[in-house]
């Protein structure tokens, strides 16, 4: 198949439904229209795709369009399947694999599956994908052709729910903006939805969410709903007050509950939900929308679906926040610029001499300055770009240990902090490996400290990245162990190698009797598991010698010392 010549020797028809238009290709030998019928087909409507693979060579094309989305590479590729299920969802790759291998292996000559995959963003969006396999004259099987449609961006609707898309939503927030019209929001959404497709599947997921929105649309009158994207949703109003919205939302819990009914099934689900009156005109749509967003997750995770109301200030603040998150967007579209790597030490409780050191990330920059990771994490750990900047930071730390440290201690262990948009991307673990072997650093020497929202992913599949990380010898670690959403039973449930109990659970231990306690609970199960047990925030004297009694393997601290580069690291007296 060179070039975009594409020669066929047999008599084909294909039957291309994306745009609602039939179309029928005759395909004879020695002609080479195919391709540029292929090309018409592929860009008939945005968001939909054409893809045609040749099961006798094995090579296959994707729309330009489709190239372009996902971030796929050149449109002629030898291993499609291959490429294409790294982009799939880890909850879905399963279900794709299943698919793909009952085609190639010729148990069926169909392909029909909704799914999620990852688009160039590193964002998550549904696709359906329809396919059949084409047999010559003779019965043999030459082609693999179909469709696919991005839901993400395939139309102002939600293919599932049928209600406005995110992107309606925004430009919707923007029109009112700039004619200066206030409003009131309401975001709604599930919590723990991923139960629902877990126990039921992916498919009565999505009836359930339609559902739902046929029911959200019942009761509204005179007002927008939307698709906030996944399972959230938005109603816009001018003329709801938001004490009616609150009541709405009230209504629809008690519904939620225990009145949803999927192919005779009567699913509870909880709901959370935040909203607010736009007054302030110089707030974007985006910032209204991020701070929904925020306020959202605040209902369902720290106020158990009480309703949140997020004000006119906060989105102020919200606005300077999205400043500077901008500038750090594109200091990591510019080679990481502005951001560096310090190591905290970690010692040995009982000896008190060195065991390695944590790696993290600094950033500095005009007028900004300094601004802390505690702050400029937790903005950015949603954002696609974080991913590139976590694999700066493994590269970055990995190299400076291997050339300063290894070479004089090659016992000290590197820890990486790696976030649960970090783990759940499908090529994390390629990624992870890739660095490994380019810098040739020795996997016995790299420790990953999942970090504390790592725990709300799928737990089969967390249990299941753990063994694969461990098989290369790269031990785990669960960070911010003793708060949010850490718990012992986790020990029992995920083959990690050691915990690290929080600082925040630390503070104050020398005067509070029901931690020490339970510092002592935490540290001797942990110890009779077989696991390590680093405690962080080691501040003085004191505290050390309250947790040393119980038997940790290592402290961290400033009582050792702060973060440092890695030339202050090996002229450490202890070092």
């Amino acid at each position: 198949m060179p070039n975009s010549i594409i020669k066929i020797y047999y008599l084909a028809i294909f039957i291309y439904r994306a745009t609602g238009i039939l179309v029928l290709v005759r395909i004879m030998e020695d002609i080479t229209l195919l391709g540029k019928v292929f090309d018409v087909l592929a860009n008939a409507n945005k968001g939909h795709y054409v893809y045609i693979t040749d099961l006798r060579t094995g090579l296959s094309k994707w729309s330009e369009e489709c190239v372009k989305e996902f971030g796929l590479p050149p449109e002629y590729v030898s291993n499609a399947g291959e490429i294409w299920g790294e982009h799939v969802h880890p909850v879905d790759k399963a279900r794709y694999e299943q698919s793909m291998q009952d085609i190639f292996n010729e148990r069926t000559d169909s392909h029909d599956l909704v799914y999620r995959a990852r688009n160039q963003y590193g964002e998550y969006v549904t696709v359906s994908c329809k396919g059949r396999v084409i047999y010559d004259d003779d019965g043999n099987r030459i082609l693999f052709v179909g469709t696919m449609i991005n839901h993400g961006i395939a139309s102002d609707y939600d293919n599932v729910t049928n209600l406005y898309t995110k992107e309606r939503l925004l430009e919707t927030l923007a029109d009112y903006r700039e004619d200066k019209q206030r409003y009131n929001i309401l975001f709604v959404g599930f919590y723990n939805f991923i139960d629902i497709n877990n126990v039921y599947g992916y498919e009565f997921g999505n009836k359930v969410l339609k559902t739902f929105a046929e029911k959200l649309l019942e009761y509204i009158d005179d007002s927008e709903v939307f698709s906030a994207g996944g399972t959230k949703f938005a109603v816009v109003s001018t003329d709801l007050k938001l004490r009616e919205l609150e009541n709405i939302y009230n209504e629809l819990v008690e519904y939620a509950r225990s009145s949803i009914e999927v192919e005779g099934a009567h699913v509870g689900i909880m709901l959370g939900a935040s909203c607010t009156e736009v007054t302030n005109f110089a707030v974007d749509e985006h910032t209204v929308f991020s701070n929904g967003i925020r306020g959202l997750d605040e209902s369902m995770y720290e106020k158990h679906g009480e309703l949140y109301a997020f004000s006119n200030s906060s989105m102020d603040k919200s606005h300077e926040r999205l400043v500077i998150v901008n500038a750090l967007r594109n200091s990591i579209i510019d080679n990481c610029d502005g951001f560096s790597i310090v190591f905290q030490p970690v010692v040995d409780a009982e000896k008190e001499t060195l065991r390695g050191a944590e790696a993290l990330v600094r950033w500095k920059k005009d007028p900004f300055g300094n601004v802390s990771p505690a702050d400029f994490i937790a903005w950015l750990e949603d954002d696609p770009l974080f991913y590139d900047l976590g694999l700066w930071i493994a590269r970055q730390a990995m190299k400076q240990w291997k050339e300063n440290v290894l070479p004089k201690r090659p016992e000290l262990k590197l820890s990486i902090n790696i976030s649960y948009t970090q783990l759940e991307r499908a090529n994390f673990r390629k990624d992870i490996l890739s660095l490994v072997r380019e810098l040739d650093f020795p996997t016995k020497n790299l420790k990953l400290e999942l970090t504390e929202r790592c725990t709300i992913l799928d737990k089969g599949f967390l249990r299941n990245e753990i063994i694969y990380l461990k098989s290369q010898g790269i031990d785990t670690f669960l960070d911010d162990f003793g708060t949010g959403f850490s718990a012992l039973e986790l020990i029992l449930l995920l083959p990690v190698a050691a915990i690290k109990i929080d600082r925040t659970f630390v503070n104050g231990i020398e005067e509070d009797e029901r931690k020490q306690a339970v510092a002592e609970a935490i540290i001797t199960c942990a110890r009779n598991m077989g696991l390590h047990v680093t405690v962080e925030g080691i501040e003085d004297e004191v505290s050390r010698d309250i947790l040393r009694k119980n038997g940790p393997t290592s402290f961290q601290g400033f009582y050792y010392s702060r973060a440092i580069t890695i030339d202050d690291y090996v002229k450490l007296p202890i070092f």
